[in-house]
């Protein structure tokens, strides 16, 4: 593929004046697939895309395309300006976006990760099962791996780019009627811990033979950090992204300065450094900030972009989407602060509990308290007397996200990367009451 510099000069040159900006995303990856102890499919694929936006006086307009010949730039172009011409004006748009200095950010890019071969990913699915055959069960999941890169400018004079490759294994063990799951990710493929996933789920499986049902209700309950990302990642999404703060439809709306969760949640933004660094720069190639968004649970924060900051009355803290953008600039990079409790300790000091290993089908239901719905999967788990007792077959779940973090009993001392609405660095926790309404066989 042509270099980015040469498509946007390119780009910009046919744009005759009018303010443009490119944002060119190239992907490369690979994935082995795994069900029934076999190898069942191998696939590389590759992508490019380059996405064009006009800006003049209060319009706007995008076309995305996948050719870089001259004559798809130049029909891309002139459908672009064409559009421009129709849209209605939106007086609170903001020009383009001017340079602006970036952070170099965390080197997360590894060759030898992006690289890796079908024969390394078929070796190592190889060692789980053949441990799974010879325990008598079998192995399901996804070893894959690749690069992905950016690259923002304008005719202003931005330009930026990122690159990061990525490594995620992502495995199932049904061992008679039980299941049980693990995953790990990293940029570098020597950070995972192959052996340390296949024990997981190969052990979550042997323990969840035979479930048994329990009575809907309220319980205290141990979220695994996988379980618990997905449920902050809800929250963080939908309540600390600057258009819902402004609209009024995020609990945090008015809320800033007030102690709202448990005094144990502590939550960052970080897309620079840290366990979940990723690209140093938004959309619009404007420097992400490192924003902290809870304080030993005071709100503290929300995230901008540059059009929900100038309406906020205040600056961006670099977090714009591809525009125009319908949702909400949200944080992607998240981290949470552990705390002092490891899972055996939460499960030693738990009279009754459930165990949550993973949720899965989590929907939002209402935004104000950030009411999620959502069933268990994979290991969960009846805790009595400090010990699991048994296993529970997979059940819903209704609860108010703000409630259940306001409650927070113990957060783990040891957090986990997941891969939710971005990344997110997250401990395991325990909420005083969870409310389970339901059991079932799925």
């Amino acid at each position: 593929m042509t270099r980015p510099e040469k498509i946007c000069e390119r780009i910009f040159a046919l744009a005759k004046g009018v303010q443009t900006e490119t944002l060119i995303e190239r992907a490369s990856g690979a994935l082995t697939r795994f069900a029934d102890n076999e190898i069942s499919q191998n696939v590389h694929n590759g992508s490019s895309t380059v996405s064009i936006r006009f800006v003049d006086n209060g319009r706007t307009s995008r076309v995305t395309l996948n050719q870089f010949d001259q004559a798809a730039l130049e029909r891309a172009v002139k459908t672009g300006l064409e559009t421009l011409k129709r849209q209605k004006k939106d007086k609170n748009l903001p020009p383009l976006a001017g340079p602006r200095p970036l952070e170099r950010g965390s080197n997360i890019f590894s060759r030898e990760t992006a690289e890796l071969s079908p024969l390394y990913r078929a070796q190592k699915i190889k060692n789980l099962v053949r441990i799974c055959k010879k325990a008598g069960q079998t192995a399901y999941g996804t070893l894959e791996n690749g690069l992905t890169s950016y690259t923002v400018a304008n005719t202003r004079g931005v330009f930026a780019s990122h690159l990061e490759s990525y490594v995620i294994y992502d495995i199932t063990v049904k061992a008679g009627s039980g299941f049980g799951w693990a995953q790990t990710q990293a940029a570098d493929v020597e950070k995972i811990d192959f052996e340390a996933v296949n024990r997981t789920a190969r052990l979550k499986a042997a323990m969840s033979k035979n479930p048994r049902d329990i009575k809907p209700g309220l319980y205290p309950v141990i979220l695994e950090p996988a379980a618990a990302a997905d449920l902050l990642s809800y929250l963080c999404a939908y309540s600390f992204g600057g258009r819902f703060y402004n609209e009024g439809s995020s609990f945090t709306s008015g809320n800033l300065g007030k102690k709202l969760l448990s005094a144990g949640l502590s939550i960052e933004d970080n897309a620079l450094y840290g366990p979940a660094a990723g690209m140093p720069f938004d959309f619009e190639g404007q420097p992400r900030r490192r924003v902290v968004l809870v304080e030993k649970g005071v709100l503290k924060a929300v995230v901008h972009d540059r059009k929900t900051a100038a309406a906020a009355g205040t600056a961006s803290t670099g977090h714009a989407l591809p525009q125009p953008d319908n949702f909400t600039p949200f944080p992607l990079n998240l981290s949470v602060r552990p705390g002092g409790n490891s899972v055996e300790e939460m499960i030693k000091n738990s009279e009754k509990a459930i165990l949550v290993t993973q949720f899965h089908y989590t929907n939002l239901l209402k935004p104000l308290n950030m009411e999620i719905t959502g069933m268990t999967r994979n290991g969960t788990f009846l805790i009595e007397n400090g010990k699991i007792s048994k296993p529970l077959k997979n059940m819903r779940f209704t609860q108010s996200m703000t409630k259940a973090f306001n409650e927070t009993e113990a957060v783990g001392r040891d957090a986990v990367l997941c891969q939710v609405w971005g990344k997110i660095n997250c401990p395991a926790f325990k909420l005083k009451a969870f409310n389970f309404s339901s059991a079932t066989e799925f």
